[in-house]
């Protein structure tokens, strides 16, 4: 599987290695294959011998594709409608909360009752859901749903888990189709579970949890049954999942859908988070409309460990899930025995090399984790395919370890993230299925990539983890060959020092949807590289869609004569670019490029160290009308003082600001920002206390999370829907 461009050594040795091949192995191979083609000629011929055939869609069924401006103005609109309902459900619990604060200073004494009253004061604290089962659809589901709460307010024991079944109830109703027939058949359905109760009341929450299992597409309860395994996980990442996904082969498009994969995958991911089956992690600090990481609630856990063995037709847990708890077991393991066992500083020997240490008694009774896990991979067997491999957060790899990894050729995702792992082998490149490669948060930099070849890689995650404070970035090199990695899809992070050479190379990657580089050295280096960047800009310009420019050193203020020119033809921009990163680049007359303007779909947009004017920022609320979310960081506007005027930023829904430069933020009257939802601002100014103002004018304001120095944030003028907090 070397490239085509190999060396004349690199052909001799594979010859040898070919040559050297055991003729007994070949020979079994050709006999499994031939068994196969045996076994596809006889399913052939039974489906023609009973006529059976696969479905078709019929004509008046099929819907024509919609365009890319149709299906996002159809997506915002479910979008919109599943928020008010959540904030329905929301306000429904906030009102049941309300309710039991008025009756917690009895608790004690209800405590103290006859059982049958204690029972009766248990069904209080359940909420009725009013408000959300009236915005079902239709009367038919209102009333089933509303028979379903009485008859679970019957379950006294777990009245907590009552509350989640009905939730995942109301929310699958609500995506309900509008077909009459289909809601007909639901409402029978669940009147058939609700006369059904009697018989077994305890075990009525799971027959509703059932219920909306059933609802979900067959994809959709594999992608659902596929999450145990982060049975033992506190929080799972919502774009690890995802990949996980798609490398598990989980994933398959639905009816009418004329994304990628991994947007249908995204698109599951949002579904089943609507549903309730996923619980968002909400993280303060941040301000997005995407969930990055999530949890699952122990009832929903314990009913994907009964799908996943009631489906499959086994006791435990199939094996690919069992093999995947079994690897993050070891993990886990790991950290312990690195905390009870660190690593010695190993003695130098006169000769310069350092020698190995006597063996410690209490390493012999307990032995390196990491060595059961790679017998554990070995004893696997030829024939079971392991697609994904997640060591993230493992400590004390060694090299031995990554090249017995290297091993699994059927690998399609491998994570090291969060590790110390320091270089890669080049056994790396035996993986030759390999699509996504994560070494985030890793010690692996510079030259260390330059070996790499994986002909089939869709991601490659490379990069630190950053903070607000550090300036400069170091990342993994490019690699070598990364122009004849056609499949690749993300390039996060990677840093380019020899600019033209090697972005040229990523010029031909003609399916790259996002880009991250990391341009590095001095200011002329950086404009040559960003020059070299341009020109693959022009040439990605119908496949792009997030790019990721950081220049590092960043320039300071106290030299405003170091600038970078980003200077384009708005005709060769990348139109399709949804979003923009930008940090460390300080551009002529600080004023963004107008090739910026030409990008409509753009919808989120970061800046850092980039010193923008005010008229400059002005320009981006009124010539990007689809913004939504605006981040800026250190260093990104060069006054005090940030003020939305009237009629600017028409779309924004989230604002991040962070930073000792601005102090003042203020919204003025008459229709500035008037979507806006969320504002995350971090002073880091000490001798300037933060002012926010004129957010009363924003009726859709939700939350404000203040960090930093701020006076008395609870006395900020607000409307009623708003909450304000400190991080």
């Amino acid at each position: 599987m070397d490239p085509s461009s190999a060396g004349l050594w690199a052909r001799l040795r594979r010859m040898v290695l070919r040559l050297g091949c055991p003729c007994g192995e070949e020979h079994d191979l050709a006999i499994r294959i031939r068994d196969l083609k045996a076994r596809v000629k006889d399913i052939g011929e039974r489906r023609e011998r009973y006529q059976v055939s696969i479905p078709k869609l019929k004509e008046e069924e099929a819907t024509p594709p919609l365009t890319p401006a149709e299906a996002q103005a159809s997506q915002d609109k479910i979008d919109e409608a599943r928020e008010e309902f959540v904030r329905a459900l929301a306000r429904d619990q906030e009102k049941q909360e309300k309710k039991n604060e008025a009756i917690g200073l009895v608790t004690q004494f209800v405590r103290a009752l006859a059982r049958d009253k204690e029972k009766q004061q248990k069904k209080e604290l359940v909420p009725c859901f009013d408000e959300a089962i009236r915005l079902l659809p239709f009367k038919d589901l209102q009333s089933a749903a509303t028979k379903v709460r009485d008859c679970l307010l019957q379950n006294l024991s777990t009245e907590e888990s009552a509350a989640i079944c009905m939730e995942m109830l109301l929310r699958a109703l609500r995506d309900h189709s509008h077909a009459r027939p289909a809601v007909q058949k639901t409402k029978k359905e669940l009147m058939k579970l609700v006369d059904e109760a009697d018989t077994d009341i305890q075990d009525f929450p799971t027959q509703v949890m059932i219920f909306c299992y059933s609802k979900l597409s067959r994809s959709y309860k594999s992608c659902l049954q596929y999450l145990y395994a982060f049975r033992h996980e506190a929080a799972i990442s919502r774009t690890s999942l995802v990949r996980r996904w798609l490398a598990e082969g989980r994933v398959e498009k639905q009816a009418g859908f004329d994304g990628t994969l991994e947007e249908a995958a995204e698109l599951c991911f949002k579904d089943l988070l609507f549903r309730g089956f996923l619980l968002p992690v909400d993280d303060p600090a941040t301000a997005s409309s995407k969930v990055k990481t999530f949890t699952i609630d122990d009832t929903v856990w314990r009913f994907l460990y009964r799908m996943s063995t009631t489906e499959n037709f086994v006791d435990n847990l199939p094996t690919h899930l069992e093999n995947q708890l079994r690897i993050r077991k070891f993990v886990k393991r790991q950290e312990e025995h690195q905390k009870n066992h660190p690593r010695p500083r190993h003695p130098w020997s006169i000769c310069g090399r350092w020698t190995r240490p006597p063996p410690d008694d209490s390493m012999v009774a307990d032995p390196d984790p990491m060595d059961a896990m790679i017998n554990f991979l070995k004893s696997l067997g030829q024939t079971y395919r392991l697609n994904v491999l997640d060591l993230g957060g493992c400590k004390g790899l060694k090299t031995s370890h990554l090249k017995s990894i290297c091993n699994m050729v059927s690998l399609k995702y491998l994570s090291i993230r969060n590790t110390d792992v320091s270089r890669l082998p080049p056994e790396v490149s035996h993986l030759i299925l390999l699509e996504t490669l994560d070494i985030r948060q890793t010690k692996v930099w510079g030259p260390d990539m330059k070996h790499i070849y994986l002909r089939k890689l869709k991601h490659l995650l490379t990069g630190p983890k950053m903070t607000t404070e550090e300036e400069t970035i170091r990342g993994a090199g490019m690699p070598r060959l990364i122009g004849k990695m056609e499949d690749m899809e993300i390039l996060s992070r990677v840093q380019v020092e020899h600019g033209m050479k090697e972005l040229e190379e990523v010029g031909r990657l003609l399916k790259l949807r996002k880009l991250g580089v990391v341009l590095i050295g001095s200011q002329s280096q950086a404009q040559d590289n960003m020059a070299s960047l341009l020109r693959v800009m022009t040439k990605l310009r119908d496949c792009l869609r997030s790019l990721s420019i950081w220049v590092t050193p960043p320039p300071t203020n106290g030299d405003p004569s170091v600038t970078v020119n980003m200077v384009m033809t708005q005709d060769y921009a990348p139109k399709l670019l949804e979003s923009l990163d930008i940090r460390g680049v300080r551009f002529l007359n600080t004023g963004l490029p107008h090739w910026i303007w030409a990008l409509q779909e753009l919808c989120e947009i970061t800046l850092c160290d980039t010193f923008l004017s005010k008229v400059s920022l002005q320009d981006l609320g009124n010539k990007l009308h689809h913004l939504r979310r605006l981040r800026l960081l250190r260093n990104s506007y060069n006054e005090p003082k940030l003020t939305f005027s009237k009629d600017g930023f028409q779309d924004l829904r989230f604002l991040i600001v962070e930073g000792n430069t601005i102090t003042t933020v203020s919204i003025e009257q008459g229709g500035a920002a008037p979507l806006l939802k969320k504002i995350v601002w971090h002073n880091m100014a000490i001798n300037q206390a933060g002012k926010l103002s004129g957010i009363h004018h924003l009726k859709r304001l939700q939350e404000v999370v203040l960090k930093g120095n701020f006076t008395n944030p609870s006395s900020i003028p607000h409307n009623d829907g708003c909450k304000i907090t400190e991080a």
